[in-house]
């Protein structure tokens, strides 16, 4: 049993005994009775960490750091497989109560972060941004006919959250293209099929209203997948120069178009090519966010963001499609072909933030309200809390949420990586 808290003594954020005094100090006593709010649920997650690190053990899952995830996870397969096996020291309603435990402490947690990170957001990197130069494309899928997703709407929808609440960028000025599991949800339009993400995407081109040097940011949660040519289907880079390609998988992929074609995915390097041309319209503040990985394997586990290639439409179809739609917007003069054996990836164009690195799984979890990413979830705690100062780069931030995650690595790339978040200059 925790002693009783003395009046003369807190805890602190981290879980210790600190004098009331020191957490006081000059501004008096105005914030102490929100501390003593607190305490109640400090003591509990200090107890349910315990449990947490006691399961781990258990679990042969105890390292450098607990992978709370993964320790989740185990404890509910325990819980619901028939007949899995049980070491001495656990019992069927003992793994019953640690999932109930477990997924308590993820609720306090959550409670705990919004506790912490509201009234200290950092106001002043916030009162830095000018949210009327900030414009937004946010695609979240979750209803895929094949390894349907469950977070990536509600992503989609906390991205939309924190530019709107906590950044004030205008709701008109942010797109959202989505893909839920509820069809009659009325945010499903538009829907976040392969031509409604290219045709937005390029809308940003020649859009009247985007002034050069506005931001621009692109957030994507959703499938990704790797594509090789068909006699390398193993290879890390074959002698033609077209494989590996990563792409993002839209919601209607695999499925056929009015004129009888078979829906690809859309390949990395039709990307690339786009965020050139936006930033040869509109600047180079451009932000590509991207909560998926590119795997690609049918062994993938429920929750982890990638998927297999398409059975009918082939990586030839994707680039050729890529090939005509650009035909169709503009000079092809200016263009690269997709297709070609010589194609580099142009990194001057934008920074781009993913979830983690080639070999490893962007994963959902299990939240307060649902499901989530665990590397949208915790960017934008990053993001509402004190840690984001004026001066943090896209490489700050990435060394922050390198910290907070267990599993997965985010990575931060491009050529102005370096710069400060939103590209702020003062």
């Amino acid at each position: 049993m925790l002693k009783p808290i003395g009046e003369s003594q807190v805890v602190n954020s981290v879980g210790d005994m600190q004098p009331m005094g020191e957490l006081i100090g000059e501004e008096g006593g105005g914030r102490i009775v929100a501390q003593f709010g607190n305490l109640n649920r400090l003591k509990q997650m200090r107890y349910l960490e315990k449990v947490e690190k006691r399961c781990a053990r258990q679990y042969g899952m105890l390292g450098n750091a607990i992978d709370s995830v993964a320790v989740l996870e185990e404890a509910r397969r325990r819980a619901t497989v028939t007949g899995a096996p049980l070491r001495p020291a656990e019992n069927a309603k003992g793994v019953g109560d640690d999932v109930e435990n477990l997924e308590k402490l993820y609720d306090l947690r959550f409670e705990h972060h919004e506790y912490c990170a509201t009234p200290f957001l950092n106001q002043n990197a916030v009162d830095s941004i000018d949210a009327s130069r900030f414009w937004a494309v946010l695609i979240g899928i979750d209803a895929y006919q094949e390894n349907p997703l469950r977070g990536c709407v509600s992503d989609a929808l906390l991205m939309k959250s924190f530019l709107t609440n906590d950044l004030g960028v205008p709701e008109g000025r942010i797109q959202c293209l989505l893909g839920p599991n509820n069809p009659g949800d009325p945010k499903s339009t538009p829907t976040a099929s392969c031509a409604n993400i290219v045709d937005t995407l390029y809308s940003l081109v020649h859009s009247p209203e985007i002034d050069r040097d506005d931001n621009i940011v692109i957030y994507y949660a959703g499938h990704g997948s790797t594509y090789c040519c068909p006699e390398h289907p193993h290879a890390v880079r074959c002698r033609s120069g077209l494989c590996p390609i990563e792409a993002l998988c839209p919601l209607d992929r695999d499925t056929q178009d009015a004129d009888g074609k078979w829906i690809p995915d859309i390949s990395d390097r039709e990307i690339n090519n786009l965020f050139k041309r936006i930033s040869l319209a509109k600047g180079n503040k451009i932000t590509f966010i991207a909560d998926c990985c590119y795997g690609g394997s049918s062994s993938r586990g429920l929750g982890e963001r990638s998927m297999r290639t398409t059975e009918n439409a082939s990586l030839q179809d994707m680039l050729h499609a890529a090939d005509e739609r650009w035909k169709h917007s503009g000079d092809p003069s200016k263009y690269h072909s997709v297709l070609s054996k010589d194609w580099k990836p142009y990194m001057g164009s934008h920074v781009v933030l993913t979830a983690c690195k080639n070999f490893e799984t962007a994963k959902e979890e299990q939240g307060h309200n649902g499901f989530r990413g665990v590397f949208t979830w915790a960017l934008v705690r990053a993001l509402r809390s004190s840690d984001w100062k004026k001066k943090t780069t896209y490489v700050d931030l990435i060394e922050l949420l390198d910290r907070s995650l267990s599993g997965q690595t985010p990575i931060a790339a491009g050529k102005l990586k370096g710069k400060r978040l939103f590209y702020q200059t003062t």
